[in-house]
């Protein structure tokens, strides 16, 4: 069965819409967090901060922390910063549509 004229035109529209979607922003953001990800669990021994981090105990949780962002390989750093930003970044994206339709109410 031959597709019609509309049915040729709505297909190119959903590929369009698909393309659009796996390009977009929120889909980099995505795509760059995944990326940071992988180079974090490369670039460190994510088992043995945990472990060292469990040795400290909740008490000394800040210093631990701020010790080991201070100390670590600039390469870390840079990633970790990366991180965030995307993070908090793709955060916005979540609120912000829930926040205009409260505020359309």
């Amino acid at each position: 069965m031959k597709a019609t004229i509309e049915q040729q035109v709505m297909a190119n529209v959903g590929v369009i819409y698909t393309a659009r979607q796996f390009v977009g922003v929120p889909a980099i953001k995505l795509y760059v967090l995944f990326a940071g990800l992988i180079a974090l669990v490369q670039l460190t021994w994510v088992h043995k901060v945990f472990a060292n981090w469990a040795a400290v105990g909740f008490d000394g949780s800040l210093q631990f922390v701020s010790y080991a962002l201070l100390h670590t390989h600039p390469a870390v750093q840079v990633t970790l910063a990366a991180l965030a930003v995307v993070g908090i970044s793709l955060l916005r994206d979540l609120v912000r549509p829930t926040r205009s339709v409260r505020l359309a109410l």
